[in-house]
């Protein structure tokens, strides 16, 4: 006669009593408090039915990992089933010839204990079992419609790969070479059986007392093949918490939702005979709910432990219970697909009578998605507490970002703020701007002239679309549709061939494009301006070669490479043109990386590293031209307009930020707040999250707290030292400097007053006082750079005052003295007499960073210094990467590519990191 063992009974007891001592005397214990795990799943394996053969396999295989020759787990299971007839026969009282009889037959037919299920045993084990005794289905009993309610490795072994939860557990316990039980590293207590870190069961997250065991879920006898007979899930749960209930709900809907995506409605018609998953209609893909009332989760149901407790819940828990089917009884009805949640009449799903009684009542907080990671609603606070998920979803964004806000509305923060709403839809951006308006230093203002507007330019205004940073741009452009809007500038019209330097006492044309080579070398040799520049390119060859040189200014090393004269006469003109600045103090590591690159790494001149055809590749530059290489043909106008020496906008370069606002604008999950200073930012960490705390002000009101899940600034280094906190962790990047730049347009009737046609023309800082007191920077001809568009003909410039001149200066000149300043520039220079018809003058203080020696180090230390934030924080602008609009764009575009793609080391400085810098290549770019 067979014997039946069950959980709970004497039995059982007294089995685990023998079990682990013999574990520790065949050397499969350590002897720690964990190895009870073993012993507890041999006995579970005996309560489920397995057999003496299926236990040794079980043992051999997924637990112990024992040789195809070790015979252990084959002599313990014979020494298991001689105990349980031993033990049975001592403690139900059987007569010893019985268990011998029991003993000697098992030895005979190791099969057929297994084979009567153990049927004879405890008189204790009735109407209620242990829950585990659900879990010994075989698989003959699987081929009679019932839903197995166990792992696949419990209910059989014959077949092969059919281990899951067991065979994960074996690969975690590698004992190679270890005769006793491996321990592996200590988990968190939450983990599955044999997992060697016992500690007392928790139960559900949210249960009132976790140091206590789950109340066994019995099962009703006279279930056929080990499943649930009708309405035979109510007993164990009305034997459950309410928090162990809705545990247990929320299980069920996770894996309603897990089916749902494993099985659709045209696989499952498909799937004859095979028991079909139940699935709430209302998580099937493309399903249509026919009660919207009843189409909220589970997880907006459950009932939190800290309101309405005890009594309030008992008619849920009562509703919960008599609604309750099991799979049989969904699969028999309406089916799979037609299965809708029981309601009350009224339209609402009875497991929502208290949720919508008290639903007035509960905070917002304790409602709203808890549990949805994907929310859109923007007042929800759930959506702040995630973890950051390393892995990107499929779609090609970072869903683990949240709301994002954006420091600066300038050009930067417009970009970057776009990029973030095209690559993370999900995610909520605010943008904070300090101003009354957007767009920065793109200033571009339409003046009424009497018999039409003309445009004047205070910042930029014009665009190179060179390769790689002037695609970008123009990707941008396209993007936006302003296509139609540009105006280009020929590389054959009179601005790109004509640029001047005015030195000593006159206009000196730069050789260009379209000049014939000996009427070039002629005139060169004739302009003091170009005194001595032959011999010191026939000599630059065999000039000494730094290579240990970390860094050093650009007039420092053109003097050292090429002489003074270049230096001060034409290398300090082109950079008070695009820097203001002085090159005895700008870095040429960042200023000119080719040449400092060149002598540093290939240890040659500058002239022979171009000779031989080097160039300079960023890594950075690969994704960019793999992303090209893999785009659609471009149009017609974008090739011209690639193929263009420079262009703007008809209504000015202003107009790229006014179409960005206008876009964001249209965007729901977009808020351009104005007016509004952040005053602290900070990294806010918890044990579950981190999110960038910041105390934003508007106007003279008190600052208000918010949190965002990323931060991206925009502001100047300066400008974000003084918000961070802790204080000085940034203080590194608040050493760039910059330079205030007072901009002067004019408009002149006469369309002749210009003596020359071209771009215009920069003085050198060699330029003797006397030729230039104003302190001028240079002077732009706009009616030929930016032709089309003034509405009236007439003569359009621009003159720039100050730059690195006005260092140290405590007041600046004020408008009729920045007028006056020009007009005496142009009439010294230009011999214009004439009075303009418009005027328009405006000081841009601190405009211009200044790379300035040691920049690139700094930089460096201030991808460290932003690593602090775990990724939270990262920055774009003119301040780090480079001054030009289009430099800004890149680092706008380069910053949201890093965070869209889940780079969490990425700062917007990465390219200072040490090894990711540029290299030399036998390809010129």
């Amino acid at each position: 006669m067979s014997v039946e063992v069950s959980l709970n009974t004497p039995l059982a007891d007294a089995l685990s009593n023998v079990v682990q001592p013999k574990l520790t005397e065949i050397g499969w214990n350590t002897g720690g408090l964990d190895d009870s795990a073993l012993g507890e799943y041999i006995i579970l394996m005996l309560v489920n039915g397995k057999t003496q053969d299926q236990i040794a396999a079980e043992l051999s295989n997924d637990l112990l990992s024992l040789g195809p020759d070790d015979t252990g787990a084959t002599d313990f299971a014979k020494w298991l089933f001689e105990q349980v007839h031993i033990l049975n026969a001592q403690t139900n009282g059987t007569t010893a010839a019985r268990t011998q009889q029991a003993s000697q037959g098992q030895g005979s037919a190791p099969h057929q204990v297994g084979e009567h299920q153990l049927a004879e045993g405890n008189s204790q084990v009735g109407a209620s079992r242990t829950p585990d005794a659900d879990m010994g289905d075989a698989m003959d009993d699987a081929q009679d419609g019932s839903i197995p309610t166990g792992p696949k490795s419990m209910r059989s072994v014959s077949r092969p790969g059919n281990k899951r939860l067991i065979g994960q557990l074996s690969k975690a316990m590698d004992r190679t070479g270890d005769a006793m039980l491996h321990r592996v590293r200590p988990q968190q207590g939450t983990e599955r059986i044999n997992m060697h870190n016992r500690q007392p069961p928790k139960g559900p997250r949210n249960d009132l007392n976790r140091n206590q065991r789950l109340p066994p879920n019995l099962r009703p006898s006279g279930a056929p093949n080990g499943g649930m007979p009708n309405g035979g899930m109510a007993t164990p749960l009305m034997n459950a918490s309410p928090q162990q209930q809705m545990a247990l709900f929320a299980m069920l809907e996770e894996q309603a939702r897990m089916m749902s995506q494993i099985f659709s409605p045209q696989q499952q018609s498909f799937m004859q005979g095979v028991p079909q998953p139940a699935i709430n209609p209302n998580f099937r893909p493309g399903g249509q709910v026919q009660n919207e009332q009843s189409g909220r989760s589970l997880f907006d149901r459950i009932q939190r432990p800290n309101q309405r407790q005890n009594g309030s819940f008992s008619k849920r828990q009562h509703t919960n219970n008599a609604n309750l089917q099991t799979p049989t009884q969904q699969s028999s009805g309406a089916g799979v697909e037609g299965a809708q949640e029981p309601t009350n009449g009224d339209g609402t799903s009875s497991m929502e009578v208290e949720s919508s009684q008290k639903s007035q009542f509960e905070q917002p907080s304790d409602t709203i998605c808890k549990f949805n990671l994907k929310c859109s609603k923007t007042d929800c606070p759930s959506r702040l507490r995630r973890t950051y998920a390393t892995a990107i979803p499929d779609n090609g964004f970072n869903s683990s970002v949240g709301d994002v806000a954006v420091l600066g509305g300038g050009i930067t923060g417009l970009a970057s703020a776009y990029y973030i709403a095209k690559r993370l839809p999900h995610s909520q951006i605010t943008l904070f701007e300090g101003r009354s308006r957007l767009g920065g230093w793109l200033r571009s203002t339409q003046v009424d002239v009497g018999n039409g507007n003309v445009v004047f330019e205070q910042g930029p205004r014009n665009l190179r679309p060179t390769r790689p940073n002037g695609w970008v741009t123009l990707d941008l452009v396209n993007s936006l549709g302003l296509e139609n809007q540009v105006l280009m500038t020929s590389k054959q019209s009179v601005a790109a061939q004509n640029r001047f330097i005015y030195y000593p006492d006159h206009l000196v044309r730069m050789p260009g494009p379209g000049s014939s080579l000996l009427p070039t070398i002629v005139y060169m040799l004739q302009e003091p301006v170009f005194k001595g520049l032959f011999r010191a390119a026939a000599f630059e060859p065999f000039r000494p070669i730094l290579v240990d040189q970390q860094d050093e200014s650009v007039g420092s090393f053109i003097a050292r490479r090429f002489g003074p004269a270049l230096a001060n006469n034409i290398v300090s003109a082109l950079l008070h043109g695009i820097y203001a600045g002085d090159i005895y103090q700008l870095s040429v590591r960042s200023i000119f990386p080719y040449l400092f690159h060149a002598e540093r790494e290939l240890s040659i001149s500058v002239g022979a590293a171009y000779a031989l055809g080097f160039g300079l590749r960023w890594p950075q530059d690969a994704s960019l031209e793999a992303e090209w290489a893999r785009a659609e043909p471009i149009s017609q106008r974008t090739q011209a307009i690639r193929d263009s020496s420079v262009f703007t906008f008809k209504k000015g370069i202003g107009q790229l930020a006014d179409q960005l606002e206008t876009k964001l604008r249209q965007l729901p999950n977009v808020n351009i707040r104005l007016g509004t200073v952040v005053d602290q930012l900070q990294l806010e960490q918890t044990c579950d999250s981190e999110n960038i705390e910041l105390l934003a002000r508007s106007g003279s009101g008190q600052p208000t707290k918010e949190t965002f899940s990323h931060v991206v600034s925009t502001v100047s280094g300066k400008a974000l030292h003084r918000a961070v906190r802790p204080a000085s962790s940034l203080f590194v990047l608040s050493q760039t400097p910059a330079v205030t730049v007072m901009v002067v347009n004019l408009y002149f009737s006469n369309p002749s007053v210009l003596p020359v046609r071209g771009f215009g023309y920069l003085l050198p800082r060699s330029l003797p006082f006397e030729q230039n007191p104003e302190r001028a920077l240079g002077v732009v001809f706009d009616s030929d750079a930016s032709i089309g568009q003034d509405e009236i003909p007439g003569t359009k410039v621009t003159v720039m005052l100050g730059g690195h001149w006005w260092d140290g200066w405590q007041a600046y000149p004020d408008e009729d003295m920045g007028a006056s300043m020009a007009k005496s520039v142009l009439k010294r220079h230009l011999g214009i007499s004439e009075i303009p018809r418009a005027t328009c003058v405006g000081l841009q203080k601190d405009c211009i960073p200044q790379y300035t020696v040691g920049h690139h180090e700094r930089m460096s230390l201030g991808h460290e210094a932003l690593q602090k934030f775990k990724g939270r924080l990262r920055v774009a602008g003119s301040s780090y990467t480079g001054v030009g609009l289009n430099d800004c764009v890149r680092s706008a575009r380069n910053v949201v590519a890093s965070l869209a793609e889940g780079r969490h080391r990425d700062t917007g400085l990465e390219s200072f990191a040490r090894g990711n810098g540029p290299t030399l290549s036998r390809s010129k770019t």
